[in-house]
């Protein structure tokens, strides 16, 4: 005798052809549609949700005993005992007070919703470093599907023995509670069985802490009306096809909105919670354990948790509540490296500046540049340090802590101190290579030291730039370990680099750092022209002449006692220079003048024509400009001379700034077709992309342009001044000369 099928599949068909009702019509009834219908009386869904079977009894209108049957079929499930999704593998407890993260929810739901059933079911990763809130984002992502249709699996990928391919779908097979007696051992057979089961079911599959794209592979459904959400620390760049999502530290505001909710009292301003935000880089788990530490102690005040912050040397002592530490949420990572990735990874926290580049790292680390290179990317995959835009490579505040903690307990104190040497060592080295590129009579040949190779000014110019805070440090370094020559060398060797970057505080220090060496060596000589570079920086980049009066007086000291007759001549040119910010012409021309005849007499081919220019601005700001012009002959003269001519580009800047003050001698006069004729022979003689006077150039041409009624010229000069105060990083204002031209002109402009 053959027993009648209990099954909720074949109740609901026995139900339905009773009721003399077609799939379609039922579907139309119940609002459920046909192929789920028929899905569930062919057994292939077997455990369908609550609200579907009340949904299909309203249908069927059915009551009483058919009704509570079809219920009870529902429950059961398949003659095998399957249980529903859920209740193997449920999702960790949602976090009640997540904030923030609106934009990538949105995402990762719009990705999510393209699971359809068609050809490939969509798969999102989420990555990011340690402690930013993968898994409770993970967790807020999959609020938008049923609790039923979720399965979780913590893949335990920091763990010392991290769940193997094999065990991951055994739990996700067994979750399903299907009547398969044993799972496969073989993964691809295993993945085999998996795809069957899942292949038509609805389902949110989240794997969360994968530590390899081996762990994910197997479980990706190759169609379907699934989706899988995986959150790792790293990357997974071996998975294609799918949805990438990088978690960063949370916006300020956001941070402040959490520590809010968790703190919750009155005393806590936004101020308070945003200093607080910054102390904890922004990372929620940071700023969950602050704001629970000072939740939970009543007598403190926001300040009191603000002091124990901002002491780095304990603030990842300070970020550990109870289970939660950010110090351990790193160790996780740290101890994913790999020996020589740890060594570059505790190294990193020498790095002076806030960034570095693979070379700087490889010295750290006495790795070869390949093997740093791969380390560095490993770092980043995990989360331990951050690529830049630019490429630059960083930590955060914490991180960086972390290192030097490590460093401090697994390396001795001599091994720190020779990579810390090492470091210096090398950047000083390629701050002298670089900075010798611009010397005027430098040769062609590429500089080269270790790890990086420069072969123009531009590279030179470019890694000098990028590397300031890195280079400034350890020249710091040297001054503070009393190696006063290297300071010297390196200041003389950045020498003319200083001439064509406009960084003053940079220059301040180097010259400042490099006289008090000069000073400490005991040399007046070098005291004297190191004393003559920070008279430039403040007249010049600064722009204080009190302070550059200071220093020449010091440089004109120093070279008096040293007997050098040429550093006595640049003594008063500086001296002269800054007499004539002042507005003490006769001081400045005797300055100036004292000058001529010491570079004449020592013969100083680039002192000579510089000290002539000098003697001519003097004379026009004492309101002489027509006695000028035989000073400026004598400097054309002087330049072209094969007998006194400096190198070729001193004397092209020296012959063109000359016609530039024979431009303003016409200006002055009132001549302005001469002026113009002098101004085009200036922008001549020079090249324009590099000099520097371009500024002083472009105003005296706007206003000729302006006075000879050219307006349009002059507007475009304007325009010109105006994009390379940008290129140079000057600051917009103009003084002086140039200032009461360009007003000139807007004068012209405004009545024209």
């Amino acid at each position: 005798m053959m027993t009648e099928d209990t099954s909720f599949g074949a109740l609901l068909r026995r139900l339905r052809t009773a009721a003399d009702l077609t799939v379609d019509q039922l579907a139309t009834a119940a609002g459920v549609s046909i192929r789920a219908i028929g899905d569930m009386e062919r057994g292939i869904s077997r455990s369908p949700r609550v609200r579907t079977v009340e949904a299909l009894a309203d249908g069927l209108a059915v009551t009483g005993a058919d009704r509570a049957a079809l219920v009870a079929a529902a429950r059961a499930g398949c003659v095998g005992g399957e249980a529903a999704p859920a209740s193997g593998l449920p999702l960790p407890r949602r976090v009640a007070d997540f904030t923030g993260r609106a934009r990538e929810l949105g995402q990762a739901a719009g990705w999510l919703a393209g699971a359809t059933g068609g050809c490939p079911a969509p798969v999102v990763t989420v990555h990011g470093p340690a402690g930013v809130g993968k898994t409770s984002f993970a967790v807020q992502a999959a609020q938008s599907w049923p609790v039923e249709d979720q399965l979780f699996v913590d893949l335990r990928g920091l763990d010392a023995r991290p769940l193997t391919p094999a065990a991951v779908l055994a739990r996700l097979i067994r979750a399903l509670g299907t009547d398969v007696r044993v799972v496969p051992k073989d993964v691809a057979e295993a993945a085999a069985l998996w795809h069957d089961l899942v292949g038509r079911r609805r389902l949110l599959i989240v794997l969360d802490n994968a530590i390899s794209e081996t762990q994910v592979q197997p479980v990706l459904p190759p169609h379907g009306p699934s989706a899988v959400l995986v959150t790792s620390r790293r990357s997974l760049g071996g998975l294609g096809d799918i949805h990438r999502l990088r978690l960063e530290p949370l916006p300020a505001d956001d941070s402040v909105a959490l520590l809010h909710g968790i703190v919750d009292r009155s005393g806590a301003s936004p101020e308070a919670l945003r200093r607080i935000a910054e102390l904890c880089v922004n990372i929620p788990l940071a700023l969950r354990i602050a704001g629970n530490r000072l939740a939970s102690r009543p007598g403190w005040t926001p300040d009191d948790l603000i002091a124990r912050l901002a002491a780095q040397e304990r603030r990842l002592d300070n970020l550990a509540a109870g289970d939660l530490q950010v110090e351990a949420a790193f160790s996780l990572s740290y101890h994913q490296l790999s020996e020589g990735a740890r060594r570059l990874f505790r190294r990193l926290a020498l790095v002076p500046g806030p960034s570095t580049r693979p070379e700087l790292a490889s010295v750290l680390a006495a790795m070869p540049l390949v093997d740093t290179e791969e380390a560095l990317d490993d770092l980043v995959d995990l989360g331990l340090l951050q690529e830049r835009p630019d490429g630059r490579l960083e930590f955060h505040d914490l991180l960086r802590l972390y290192a030097g903690a490590e460093l401090e307990r697994t390396e001795s104190t001599a091994d720190r101190a020779a990579a810390a040497e090492r470091r210096n060592t090398w950047l000083l080295d390629t701050t002298i290579v670089a900075g010798r590129f611009f010397e005027p009579e430098h040769s062609s040949e590429p500089g080269v030291t270790t790890v990086v190779s420069l072969t123009s000014t531009a590279d030179s110019g470019a890694w000098l730039r990028v590397e300031v805070e890195n280079w400034l440090a350890a020249l710091r370094a040297a001054a503070t370990g009393g190696d006063d020559q290297r300071v010297v060398d390196v200041a003389e060797a950045l020498h003319w680099f200083s001439d064509s970057w406009f960084m003053p505080p940079v220059w301040e220090e180097v010259y400042t750092l490099s006289a008090d060496a000069a000073e400490r060596l005991g040399d007046d000589r070098l005291h004297a022209v190191h004393q003559g570079y920070l008279t430039w920086v403040h007249a010049y980049l600064l722009d204080q002449p009190a302070a550059a009066m200071r220093h020449a007086r010091l440089a004109l000291k120093s070279a008096t006692r040293s007997g050098d007759r040429q550093q006595q001549a640049w003594a008063d040119y500086y001296l002269s220079w800054v007499f004539h910010l002042l507005g003490r012409s006769d001081e400045s021309i005797e300055h100036a003048t004292a000058a001529v005849t010491g570079f004449r007499a020592t013969g100083d081919r680039e002192g000579l024509p510089n000290a002539l220019l000098r003697w001519a601005v003097s004379t026009q700001g004492a309101g002489r400009g027509e006695e000028t012009i035989p000073v400026l002959t004598e400097v054309l003269r002087v330049t072209t001379d094969p007998a006194t001519a400096p190198l070729p580009h001193i004397a092209d800047n020296a012959a063109a700034t000359a016609r530039a003050y024979l431009a303003d001698v016409e200006i002055d006069a009132g001549r302005w077709p001469t002026a113009l004729l002098r101004m085009q022979e200036s922008l001549a003689a020079v090249d324009q992309t590099v000099s520097h006077w371009r500024i002083g150039s472009l105003t005296r041409l706007a206003l000729i342009h302006a006075e000879l009624g050219d307006l349009d010229a002059a507007r475009a000069d304007l325009v010109a001044l105006r994009k390379v105060q940008a290129q140079e990083g000057r600051p917009p204002k103009l003084t002086g000369p140039a200032k009461a031209r360009v007003d000139r002109v807007q004068e012209i402009l405004a009545d024209g």
